[in-house]
């Protein structure tokens, strides 16, 4: 009889016990849940403050750059275009032909010329047409200052990426890409975009005076606030961003994001 209720005492210590732990393991994932829960939640307000400046960075930087191409680019097609119209001579039929030819390109070249600017305007069309497009758009913003030789390559066909996402990819090439002409002193510029199936990868390198990286990314210049930016950004998307320079050896910015 004693070693029937020694018995019993046992199972019922290790049923209390078995009790105990699971109780500790339900407190335990209910905090690791609440913990990550908060934590996914901080990681959402974060995406939707940096997707909101991103958004309004875009939306400031693509206005200087319609002012500039009013100023510089449009007006002059748009005066070119007037000159012609008010100089055409309808009694020299030879010369008024040629003009006119002449003043049909100028417009083309205008209306093309708006379009991009109508792109630039709006962030949501980032969505609409693409990165491949939108990538293009900033080889021909390149290609137009006359500055610098742009070397771009890319895949046929890019994965569906998620559309907030895109935007601060294409922020963060923006970002890239003004550093690049505002301090880089470079004449060849290379954006390579690749695609592996299982992340995409953004390469932007150029042959400027380059600089010493992990000094620039300590200190508090405007470029070193906007490497570290570009760094916040990647990690919103859970994406990597990483540059390599050397002052004389130009650098090389690495944008990878899984998909």
């Amino acid at each position: 009889m004693k070693k029937i209720d020694g018995e019993l005492i046992t199972i019922l210590i290790l049923f209390f016990a078995f009790l105990i732990l699971i109780f500790f393991v339900v407190i335990t994932l209910a905090i690791r849940y609440r913990r990550r829960k908060k934590e996914n939640e901080e990681m959402r307000v974060l995406f939707s403050e940096q997707l909101l400046a991103s958004k309004v960075e875009i939306q400031e930087q693509t206005l200087q750059h319609v002012s500039r191409e009013l100023h510089d680019n449009l007006g002059q097609v748009a005066s070119l275009i007037k000159i012609n119209l008010n100089t055409l001579q309808l009694k020299d039929p030879g010369k008024a032909e040629a003009k006119l030819a002449n003043t049909k390109e100028l417009v083309k070249q205008l209306i093309a010329d708006i379009k991009i600017l109508s792109v630039s305007l709006n962030t949501d069309k980032i969505n609409k047409i693409g990165l491949l497009r939108a990538f293009r758009i900033e080889e021909e913003k390149l290609l137009k200052t006359g500055v610098f030789d742009v070397a771009l390559t890319l895949p046929e066909t890019l994965p569906v990426i998620d559309g907030e996402k895109e935007i601060i990819i294409y922020r963060m090439v923006q970002e890239i890409l003004n550093n690049t002409i505002k301090h880089s002193q470079a004449k060849r510029i290379a954006i390579t975009v690749s695609y592996s199936g299982k992340a995409l990868e953004v390469l932007i390198s150029d042959n400027g005076v380059g600089f010493d990286a992990e000094k620039k990314l300590s200190d508090k210049s405007d470029m070193g606030n906007g490497l570290v930016n570009l760094q916040s950004r990647a990690k919103v998307i859970n994406a990597t961003y990483n540059i390599i320079s050397t002052p004389g050896n130009g650098s090389e910015s690495n944008i990878i994001i899984p998909l």
